[in-house]
């Protein structure tokens, strides 16, 4: 991407108003003013141009980083943490994919590698036609028209976090006798959801998938830029979610 796309991008573009704020400021004699602008514009270019939000990723995902071709060792159930996918009634599947798509993808290759019997998905409520249904249910239809390695699949109720995707999980983990299970969600967000899951009393073996920062330290272009861009900014939105996220989740005794 050369400086005048990056420009066109609203980081970019923000970076370049906050510079000439400043400059304005300072050449009015608006010292605090022009010290705020030229603090945020800093801000700004230190995580949309710098290698730094690929670098703050990669410290979460690097604890679940693996040798190619690794596989866990078996257990109870694979389950997948939701994310994976969104509904969508335009579209011909009934639902949109993400990066987050890599979890089905690698939950579904470890049940095609017998890792386990039992396929768990998760998902949060949509609305459609006036009526509440999970996601989970549009993922499994596709799994099942298209006959994908899926075992039995357990669909857990509906969960607006992953602390309430680890008590959906707990209950079918105690009635079915599971002595471990192996929890597949995005690298970086293993860090937070593999604790929900133990502190709920679940003995897991975390799988990681949809590796965004370790991935960035490799590509070449991954250089200081003049100008900020939106997936160096995406980046660091990840990281920042999961720390904040680690922080209320302690507060309230899920870690």
């Amino acid at each position: 991407m050369g400086s005048a796309e990056a420009l066109l991008q609203l980081p970019g573009l923000i970076w370049t108003v906050l510079l000439l704020v400043s400059l304005l400021a300072f050449r009015r004699k608006a010292v605090g003013a022009g010290l705020l602008a030229l603090a945020g514009a800093a801000w700004l270019w230190l995580v949309g141009a710098t290698p730094l939000s690929g670098y703050l990723l990669a410290t979460l995902e690097k604890p679940y980083d693996r040798v190619p071709g690794a596989i866990p060792p078996s257990a109870d159930a694979v389950v997948m943490l939701s994310g994976a996918i969104g509904f969508s009634s335009r579209e011909v599947l009934w639902f949109g994919t993400g990066e987050a798509t890599d979890r089905a993808l690698t939950a579904l290759e470890l049940m095609r590698q017998k890792r386990s019997p039992v396929l768990v998905l998760n998902g949060p409520l949509f609305k459609w036609n006036g009526r509440l249904q999970r996601n989970s249910e549009l993922l499994a239809a596709w799994m099942r028209s298209w006959k994908l390695p899926t075992g039995e699949l357990l669909l857990l109720p509906a969960a607006v976090d992953t602390h309430d995707e680890a008590l959906n999980t707990l209950t079918q983990f105690q009635n079915r006798g599971w002595k471990r299970i192996i929890l597949v969600s995005s690298a970086y967000h293993l860090w937070r959801a593999s604790a929900t899951f133990r502190k709920a009393g679940i003995e897991v073996i975390p799988f990681g998938c949809d590796f965004l920062g370790l991935p960035a330290e490799e590509k070449v272009d991954f250089r200081w830029l003049i100008l900020p861009r939106q997936d160096r900014l995406k980046l660091f939105n990840y990281w920042l979610h999961e720390e904040i996220g680690w922080i209320w989740y302690w507060w309230k005794g899920w870690v």
